[in-house]
């Protein structure tokens, strides 16, 4: 017996699927109200810095391009978003999101060619780096916080913390090892990290923002329990 494959694409299914409610004298499903950076309440900045082109294969290009569409993609449906910057993008990142993020130039994000350095005061940034001896408490919006847009942190350990001390930025790791022990390291991806951050705003929680994030293939335990 042959497979029936559906050649409807996903759009073309849900327009299908609300015509028929409406036909059937259900009210159409509301669409989420979407609110934009510049209505948002929330001023807290997030920067994905896309700075380390030169050091990641295309394979790792791609894999961050997609973290990045995650970001922007859950920023998106916060009620109230954060203010979410992407610098530096340029080369082989930005090449990648030409050919494969469809539309990312409409996106609501404050995206910029230029480097941290020539966009905000030093005094401004806060880098986030596993490797900081300082640990976040609190954020707050005076300060813009900064993901480095790198993917094989394996092969260039610290590096991200090294460039924030060379650059005179502030940093700081975020408290995972004050509530978890992890099997794995502490390195997160772009999106796991700024998912962290999402939540800590959204819940008032670090505990809660770190266990809702953090895969469990980490080895995430908690030491409370």
């Amino acid at each position: 017996r042959e497979a029936v494959v559906s050649t409807q694409s996903t759009g073309e299914k849900l327009k299908r699927k609300k015509a028929d409610r409406v036909s059937e004298g259900q009210p159409a499903p509301k669409r989420a109200r979407i609110t934009r950076l510049s209505d948002s309440t929330c001023k807290l900045r997030v920067a994905v810095d896309c700075s380390y082109d030169d050091l990641m294969t295309e394979k790792d290009i791609a894999k961050l391009t997609k973290q990045i569409q995650r970001c922007y993609t859950l920023n998106r449906h916060m009620n109230q978003p954060l203010q979410f910057h992407l610098t530096n993008l340029q080369g082989k990142t930005l090449s990648r999101m030409d050919d494969c993020i469809d539309g990312y130039k409409n996106w609501d994000v404050h995206i910029r060619r230029e480097a941290l350095a020539d966009l905000f005061p030093a005094s401004d940034v806060v880098y986030l780096c596993a490797e900081s001896e300082n640990t976040l408490t609190e954020f707050t919006e005076d300060k813009i916080y900064v993901i480095g847009g790198f993917v094989d942190h394996n092969a260039h350990k610290g590096l991200a913390y090294e460039r924030a001390v060379g650059a005179g930025f502030s940093h700081a790791r975020l408290p995972i090892d004050s509530y978890f022990t992890m099997a794995t390291r502490k390195v997160l991806t772009v999106c796991h990290v700024f998912e962290i951050v999402k939540h800590f705003v959204e819940l008032g929680s670090w505990e809660r923002a770190i266990k809702a994030t953090i895969p469990s293939r980490k080895g995430l335990e908690s030491k409370n329990d």
